[in-house]
């Protein structure tokens, strides 16, 4: 067995793959541990150990969640979507039980009933029994409206008449008064600010007017839960952005918890329409803080349906997709760039039976980033590489994250580039190294130099690298 994992090992530091690491880990006795490999480090050949994902349950809030429909009728379907999110160790989940959008009303049939099932309830009950923070997207598309627009006639949006306004006021206090106490937020519609001549759409005066006749229902029916507003769609695009930055100069920011916003379809450095927009991403979202907060805003920022996708899970209007290792290299990025800026992140995961590595990946962020704060840390990087982004994090038990990378395009397999880092003030702590993409981890041999923590040879590559001092 010896000289088995002795050939292995040798394969790998010749070919420098992380798929190897895998490949040894499977030929030795789970108890045993990897060694020899330089992966993290330089000159480091200390044992290399698998990371131990946890479920929901067993975490502190992350801040890391996904969007879903609640469909359930039957009793097996009830455990299936409540393990969808246990599972991946998510502690949020944005979820209706209508549809999210005007679209799949039109294809389905299916408007809004003052129902909800069984299994429905036992569902979102289960999601916070197991420690999930529900955010209910509260849509209601009315059978009673119907659209008849003459020639030259302004085309139709919604919310203009009081007897719209009141029947969604009904249905909002038929859903919120049903769940008091289970549901964390309120979210009060979704992308309204597209889908023009249908339901879906809401100019934004009279979705400013909404939100003041929503707000005091809520307060209301359940004085415990809170209320996000904004929900607006791709803010790559100029509609969305100016509708959402209109929207946050308005009069409502002091009423509402929570502003979300959708800010990331597929963006990368790899194509030249999503370039621009990745690269000036932290400095947007600064300015988006910002104006909200000159407008009388103090609450919680939500960036949700994060994606990029693969051939797997095409979609017409993301025309770019990805492979799955890069898929998943993007998504680490961009869930810790948003935890970085204080945002609540919500994923739009698809087809994830035929993803696994992505599957993996979020897993071992969810735990990695478990009870994680952003906060400002004194390091000084010296590479040759001129990209390296990083972010800092406080944990409860007083252990500090650095989650960096280098922020080019991502390729499949990516050698990585040395760094040397050094930690003002912080000698003679340790620090372990976690690959999220690969779920392994390792102590970092660090020295002590004028009173700092200093690592050397430092391997890193265009995936998020998380560095835990202890």
């Amino acid at each position: 067995m010896k000289k088995v994992i002795l050939i292995l090992v040798l394969l790998i530091l010749i070919s420098g793959c992380a798929e190897e690491i895998e490949k040894v880990a499977e030929e030795q006795p789970s108890e045993e541990v990897i060694e020899g490999i330089e992966w993290f480090q330089t000159g480091n050949t200390q044992d290399i150990t698998k990371l131990q994902p946890k479920q929901s349950k067993e975490l502190e809030d992350n801040r890391i969640g996904q969007m879903m429909r609640a469909d359930i009728y039957r009793e097996d379907e009830v455990d299936d979507f409540v393990h969808h999110n246990t599972d991946l160790g998510l502690k949020r989940v944005r979820l209706t039980i209508d549809w999210f959008d005007w679209d799949e009303v039109e294809d389905t049939g299916e408007y809004s009933k003052f129902e909800i099932g069984p299994y429905q309830d036992k569902a979102i009950t289960e999601l916070v029994n197991n420690g999930i923070k529900v955010k209910y997207t509260l849509v209601f598309w009315d059978e009673e409206i119907q659209i008849e627009t003459e020639e030259g006639e302004e085309e139709y949006s919604r919310f203009k008449t009081e007897e719209e306004i009141e029947r969604y006021l009904d249905y909002v206090r038929f859903i919120v008064g049903h769940f008091k106490d289970k549901i964390e937020y309120y979210e009060i519609l979704n992308e309204q600010n597209h889908c023009e001549g249908t339901q879906q759409n809401v100019k934004l005066d009279d979705y400013v007017n909404l939100v003041k006749r929503v707000v005091p229902v809520i307060r209301e029916e359940d004085p415990n839960a809170k209320i996000a507003a904004g929900s607006v769609s791709d803010l790559r695009q100029t509609e969305p952005r100016e509708y959402f930055l209109e929207f946050i100069k308005s009069d409502v920011m002091p009423l509402v918890d929570g502003i979300s916003f959708h800010p990331m379809y597929g963006v990368s450095p790899e194509h030249d329409i999503l370039r621009q927009y990745y690269q000036d991403y932290s400095s947007f979202m600064q300015e988006i803080k910002n104006i909200a907060s000159a407008n009388g805003f103090e609450g919680e920022y939500m960036a949700d349906e994060l994606i990029w996708r693969t051939p797997i899970n095409p979609h017409p209007d993301e025309i770019w997709t990805y492979s799955e290792t890069k898929a998943t290299k993007y998504y680490a990025r961009g869930i810790v760039m948003n935890l970085g800026m204080d945002f609540t992140t919500g994923l739009a995961l698809e087809s994830l039976e035929e993803l696994p590595l992505m599957v993996g990946a979020i897993r071992n962020l969810c735990t990695a980033m478990a009870g994680a704060k952003p906060i400002e840390l004194p390091i000084e990087i010296q590479s040759e590489a001129t990209n390296i982004k990083s972010y800092s994090f406080s944990l409860s038990n007083g252990d500090k994250l650095i989650a960096l990378w280098t922020d080019g395009v991502a390729v499949d397999d990516d050698p990585g580039v040395k760094a040397d880092l050094i930690f003002d003030g912080f000698s003679g702590k340790e620090i372990t190294a976690i690959d999220v993409l690969n779920g392994y981890q390792q102590q970092i041999i660090t020295s002590t130099e004028n009173g700092n923590l200093v690592i050397q040879n430092l391997l890193v590559r265009d995936y998020p690298l998380i560095l835990r001092i202890i």
